[in-house]
C-alpha cells in the first residue's frame, strides 16, 4: 500500500474543493489500487506527518503566508523536503502562470492544474504572473497598479520538476453542488460530496443564442481587460451582467452559446457549467496550456477564438449558421466531462491519473546514502 498524507486546509476555498473532491470520492477505488490517504490541517507533528510514502503539499495551506513569511515558509518546505521520502507540491492556483518559483528547487516534483505546454516560458517574468496578462501588457499597454512580475525559475534544469496535476473540473458544479462542497467543510458527511448527473440534453430547444454573465471587477487591469473588451462586443446579443446563480444555470440551459473568457486562471468554473448545461463553449484559444482531464480541445470539446477579439463576432455568427456542428462539439464536450465524473470509467480515469502521479520523482536516499543507485518508488 502507498501511503500518502496530504497536507492542506481543507474546504476552505473553491479551489481546495475541487482538489479534495476527487480524492474523497474515489477513495474507495484507489485503495483498490493500493493507495492511502490522510489529510492533515496543521504541520506542527512533523514526524507524524511525514511518515508516509508521498507527502502532497496543497499550495493553499502555505500561500496566505506567501509574501509576509517568505523565508519561513520556504524553511518549513526544506524540512518536509528533508524528512519525507518524495515532497510534491500541488499549485491550485487558477492558472497556468506562475507564483511559487522558489519552491521548485526543494521539492521532489511540482504540480499545476494547469501547465504551459512551452515550459522555457516559465523562464521568463510575466507581467500580471499570467502569460495573458503579460500578452495584454504588451499588446494593449494594460498596465497594474502594482505592477507585479512572476518570479522566473531560476535554473533550466528545474523545468523538468513541472508536472500536470488533475483541474478543478472533477467537483460537482450542478446548482446545490458548490454549497454542499463547502458545507462538508463544516459537516464532513460523505453525502454531500457527490457528482449530479443533471446534465441538459445539447439537441434540447434552445432560444437563447448566445449569453456570457461575467464580472469584470478585477484587482489586476491585466486580467480584466479581456472581458471588459468582450462585454463591450457582445453587446448586439447578450447583457454581460451577472445573475442569480439559479437563473444564470437556468439561462445557460437555454443558450445555444455561452462565452466563456479567461478570469483568473484560463479554467473557470463556468466551462463545466456550461459542459452540463449542453451549450457550446467559446473561449479563448488554450493552444499554450495542457492540463487533465483534457475538456478544452479546439473544434472538438469547444470552439476558440483569438486573444485579441478580433474573431469573436464573426466566429459566434458562423457557429450560428452551422447547427449541427455547433450541437457536435457540445455533445463531445458533455460526453467526455460526464466520462469523467458520474460515467462508469470516472473513478478508473483519476486513479490512472493518481497513479502517474506517485510515479513522479525518485525517492529521497537516507541522509549520507549517494543518489546514484536509488530507485524510484510509488
Amino acid at each position: 500500500m502507498t501511503r500518502v498524507h496530504v497536507l492542506t486546509p481543507g474546504f476552505t476555498t473553491p479551489n481546495g474543493r475541487a482538489f479534495l473532491f476527487p480524492l474523497l470520492v474515489h477513495r474507495r477505488a484507489l485503495r483498490e489500487a493500493g493507495v492511502s490517504f490522510a489529510l492533515f490541517k496543521s504541520d506542527a507533528n512533523r514526524a507524524a506527518l511525514c511518515d508516509c510514502d508521498v507527502l502532497i503539499v496543497d499550495s493553499k495551506y502555505y500561500s496566505a503566508r506567501w509574501v509576509a513569511e517568505t523565508p519561513a515558509v520556504l524553511d518549513a518546505l526544506a524540512d518536509l523536503a528533508e524528512r519525507s521520502a518524495k515532497l510534491f507540491y500541488f499549485d491550485i492556483t487558477d492558472s497556468s502562470g506562475w507564483d511559487h518559483a522558489r519552491a521548485l528547487p526543494l521539492v521532489t516534483a511540482y504540480f499545476k492544474n494547469q501547465l504551459l505546454r512551452d515550459r522555457s516560458l516559465y523562464l521568463k517574468p510575466m507581467k500580471g504572473h499570467r502569460l495573458y496578462a503579460d500578452h495584454y501588457h504588451r499588446t494593449e499597454g494594460v498596465e497594474d497598479e502594482d505592477g507585479a512580475v512572476s518570479e522566473p525559475v531560476s535554473d533550466p534544469a528545474l523545468l523538468d520538476k513541472l508536472q500536470v496535476g488533475w483541474n478543478s473540473g472533477l467537483a460537482d458544479y450542478s446548482l446545490m453542488g458548490p454549497s454542499r462542497s463547502a458545507l462538508y467543510g463544516r459537516l464532513p458527511m460523505r453525502w454531500l460530496l457527490r457528482h449530479s448527473a443533471a446534465f441538459a440534453d445539447p439537441d434540447a430547444v434552445r432560444a437563447l443564442d448566445v449569453v456570457c454573465r461575467i464580472g469584470s471587477d478585477y484587482k489586476r487591469q491585466t486580467v480584466a481587460w479581456q472581458r471588459k473588451a468582450m462585454a463591450l462586443r457582445l453587446v448586439r446579443w447578450t447583457s454581460t451582467d451577472k445573475l442569480s446563480r439559479a437563473a444564470y444555470l437556468e439561462e445557460m440551459g437555454r443558450a445555444k452559446i455561452v462565452v466563456s473568457p479567461f478570469g483568473l486562471g484560463e479554467i473557470t468554473l463556468r466551462d463545466f457549467e456550461i459542459f452540463m448545461a449542453g451549450a457550446l463553449a467559446l473561449k479563448p484559444s488554450m493552444a499554450h496550456m495542457e492540463t487533465w482531464p483534457d475538456l478544452f480541445r479546439d473544434d472538438e470539446t469547444i470552439v476558440a477564438h483569438a486573444w485579441d477579439l478580433s474573431d469573436l463576432e464573426e466566429t459566434i455568427e458562423t457557429l450560428l449558421a452551422e447547427p449541427a456542428r455547433r450541437l457536435e462539439i457540445a455533445g463531445h464536450a458533455q460526453d467526455l466531462y460526464r466520462r469523467h465524473t458520474v460515467g462508469k470509467q470516472a473513478a478508473g480515469l483519476f486513479v490512472g491519473q493518481v497513479l502517474r502521479i506517485l510515479a513522479a520523482g525518485s525517492r529521497r536516499p537516507p541522509s549520507g546514502e549517494s543518489n546514484e543507485n536509488s530507485e524510484g518508488a510509488a
